[in-house]
């Protein structure tokens, strides 16, 4: 019997994390500017979080949400590098395929 969380999502859904893992791609690029706002950031992120977490995905992207998690704390920190690795690992999480 195949699991709900292992089935392929329906036609027509966007993959789980979608909208998270645009959310990574942005703070990733916006940490890459020369003065990045480490607080606007992380309220992006914060967003993402809150959408995946309201249409249910976050459940199926709980390792990539925790990493985003992390990568908040360190931004809120001013900790740039860290919060890059952080978004990095959450990046890759989410781009793997099944």
């Amino acid at each position: 019997m195949t699991r709900q969380l292992d089935a392929p999502p329906a036609l027509g859904s966007p993959s789980p994390g979608l909208d998270l893992r645009r959310a990574v791609e942005a703070a990733l690029v916006a940490l890459d500017s020369p003065s990045p706002s480490h607080d606007l950031v992380a309220d992006d992120l914060l967003g993402a979080l809150a959408r995946t977490a309201a249409i249910g995905d976050t459940c199926v992207v709980l390792p990539a949400a925790e990493a985003v998690g992390l990568a908040r704390r360190h931004l809120r920190a001013e900790r740039t590098d860290a919060a890059h690795t952080a978004l990095t690992q959450a990046l890759a999480l989410l781009s793997r395929r099944p």
